[in-house]
């Protein structure tokens, strides 16, 4: 089946059965769902499918899960939980190149 389709396939599901970050639902049961449409995806090709649809949100709180994108509060939740993950591998991309640049490879990596 195409991605064009999976994408579509998603998007359907979650707006459908899981509209606002109120209603997250766990990424399994959408691959279950994906499964039953004879999608043959993996838990990664699936996630890297919905990572590129703007209207998907994740959450990590209760319920966990991934949602549809209904209001500005879901927007703004979603927007915070990807500015928190970027900067956290940003400040470790840092210690890396600082722990490199001093000599204290050994300390970092032994």
């Amino acid at each position: 089946m195409s991605e064009s389709l999976l994408v579509d396939d998603i998007s359907s599901w979650l707006r459908t059965n899981a509209r606002g970050r109120e209603n997250a639902k766990p990424r399994d049961l959408l691959r279950e769902h994906l499964h039953e449409l004879g999608h043959t995806v993996t838990d990664r090709k699936m996630r890297e499918v919905y990572a590129g649809i703007r209207d998907v949100g994740h959450s990590c709180s209760r319920p966990k899960g991934l949602y549809w994108i209904v209001t500005a509060s879901d927007r703004q939740a979603t927007t915070s939980q990807l500015h928190g993950r970027a900067m956290s591998e940003l400040v470790r991309e840092r210690e890396i190149k600082d722990a490199g640049a001093s000599g204290e490879q050994g300390r970092l990596f032994g």
